[in-house]
């Protein structure tokens, strides 16, 4: 119905938040882009609107998910066509970098799991690393989650923070101190956990993750947050504290269900374990799944 570059170019505005960005992942005009967007948009009856920082469609999309799926299989497919892989503001940059053969990397600053699940069980992007596994939907017959790793997740702090010269600690010993947190339900099962602590009272008020807006908080040495090993290889300068929160987490590799048995998923996925086997070598944190 519409060519490979007129999709993609509307696919990569809506993944990437802006038509400079898109047209510099596909080596055109921002012009270009906006124009052909148009005419695309007219030829599927839709509108494109801004909600809450993302590019969301309106209209019967029937049509488009049609030819979303046809170009999906041909990215899959294809020698010449980058498949598109989402992550973590962590996971991207610490299991992602450098970019698996075959794949592009996305914006790896989301907040949170809706929008990336979203742009996957719609075909925008064809892989998403998650990390946030007490929270990630079961696998069922759209979308299956593979477990990559499980980590421990460790209260972290400034290394000038009254607390970071103990050996031990106990929950008292945070009540004082203001730690951040996400809004109430974006990850309910985390927040339940870190609540029980006493934790989790200082939201962070960013649409995209920022580490000035998360662990740069911290810098005032009062500020607790949370933090993987995997995510202390990103957020630098943080010290563990001697506290044990009692919360497991972890790296998952999420695709679409019916996409399993292609190869290009596979080798992405085959990718991603031996980066992780890598790490658990240095890191004894790292559980691997058996």
């Amino acid at each position: 119905m519409i060519g490979l570059d007129d999709l993609a170019m509307l696919d990569h505005v809506m993944w990437l938040r802006s038509g400079d960005a898109a047209a510099q992942r596909l080596h055109c005009a921002q012009s270009t882009v906006s124009r052909r967007n148009i005419e695309t948009l007219r030829c599927f009856g839709l509108e494109l609107q801004r909600e809450d920082g993302e590019w969301q469609l309106e209209g019967d999309q029937t049509l488009l998910q049609m030819e979303r799926r046809v170009h999906q299989m041909h990215r899959l497919l294809s020698h010449e066509q980058l498949c598109r892989l989402e992550a973590s503001p962590w996971s991207g940059p610490v299991l992602a970098e450098p970019m698996p053969s075959g794949w592009v990397g996305g914006t790896w600053n989301h907040v949170g799991m809706e929008r990336p699940l979203q742009l996957l069980r719609e075909r925008v992007i064809d892989a998403w690393i998650g990390s946030y596994q007490p929270d990630m939907p079961a696998s069922d017959a759209e979308i299956t989650v593979i477990d990559l790793c499980r980590t421990p997740v460790y209260l972290v702090a400034h290394p000038g923070h009254p607390l970071a010269s103990r050996q031990s600690l106990v929950q008292e010993d945070l009540d004082p101190f203001p730690s951040l947190s996400f809004p109430s339900g974006m990850f309910p099962k985390t927040e339940a956990i870190l609540r029980s602590h006493g934790l989790w009272t200082t939201p962070a008020r960013m649409a995209r993750y920022k580490p000035e807006l998360w662990e740069g908080q911290t810098a005032d040495q009062v500020t607790l947050t949370y933090a993987s090993c995997l995510a202390l290889e990103v957020m630098e300068g943080l010290q563990v504290l001697p506290y044990d929160l009692g919360l497991m987490s972890g790296e998952s590799l999420v695709v679409r269900t019916d996409l399993l048995p292609q190869p290009k998923i596979l080798a992405l996925l085959s990718s991603l374990r031996r980066r992780v086997s890598i790490k658990a070598k240095e890191l004894s944190e790292i559980v691997l799944p058996h």
